[in-house]
């Protein structure tokens, strides 16, 4: 399967090993029409950007570059990080709002907006390997936490790596991203989800985005993961948004309602909710 972009890729800001320049030409090279930069939010500890604001001058940035590079789109996203069982992210909404895209996604070390949550969440995901028990209550609180992301950010485009990390009802997840067309996303950095799980999925018409995730500029554009899925399971290429006659980010995207629910390092907020 040929692809018309790769919209998950992390620069040296947060976690990844290369530069916004590095990663465009890469995807230039692998004749890609459009790249998405997508560093990750501040709450997630080591990996995430260093505030905000990070972003706005990656969109600077990335108008530069659009000049060196004007046979391919440059898009600047986030990966914000799900911080509690009700979805809060960690980017503001005046910040959402200036993005091309949004991924959000369970992430470990996450700086939980209550003690409740960082126990629900991440204190009992630690406690899930002793017994069936505490495993099904990670499980539960984890796809609560992504079903409520979905559900209360209508921003959202993708879910990244879903059940990578933290457990979850792939089937229950995949069904609200159906409802509230968001991408499920098969993951080539991870090789995640597994072929059982993308059978689920499926299932459900939830449509998938095949993404990099990459960190390092020799794996930009390297989607060779999903395409075996798509191959070995025989899905239909249009239920891949992101496959080479796909239209790119403009035929799927959410840029005209870019509104989140979200809570700062300073406490807890009740989210809007937005229906």
């Amino acid at each position: 399967m040929r692809f018309f972009g790769d919209y998950h890729t992390h620069s040296y800001l947060s976690d990844g090993r290369q530069s916004m320049e590095e990663i465009v030409r890469a995807a230039n090279e692998r004749g890609l029409k459009e790249i998405a930069i997508t560093d990750h939010g501040p709450m997630a500890a080591v990996i995430g950007v260093k505030d905000c604001s990070i972003y706005l001058e990656q969109k600077a940035q990335a108008a530069k570059l659009q000049e060196q590079y004007p046979d391919m789109r440059i898009l600047v996203g986030a990966e914000a990080n799900i911080r509690d069982l009700d979805g809060t992210l960690d980017i503001p909404e005046e910040v959402i709002t200036e993005l091309d895209l949004l991924i959000a996604g369970l992430h470990p070390y996450t700086i939980p907006t209550s003690v409740q949550d960082g126990m629900a969440l991440w204190v009992q995901n630690s406690l899930r390997h002793p017994g069936k028990k505490q495993s099904h209550k990670a499980l539960v609180a984890n796809t609560e936490a992504l079903i409520a992301a979905v559900e209360n950010n209508p921003s959202l485009d993708i879910i990244s790596h879903p059940g990578l990390f933290f457990a979850v009802d792939v089937k229950a997840v995949a069904e609200a991203c159906s409802r509230h067309e968001v991408l499920f996303e098969i993951n080539c950095g991870h090789n995640h989800p597994p072929i059982s799980d993308i059978i689920e999925a499926e299932q459900t018409g939830v449509r998938f985005i095949i993404n990099s995730d990459a960190h390092f500029q020799d794996t930009v554009g390297h989607l060779a993961y999903g395409s075996s899925l798509v191959e070995v399971l025989g899905l239909d290429a249009q239920r891949i948004v992101n496959h080479a006659a796909g239209g790119g980010i403009a035929a799927w995207g959410k840029t005209e309602t870019r509104i989140c629910t979200y809570s700062s390092s300073r406490g807890y907020r009740e989210p809007a909710r937005h229906r």
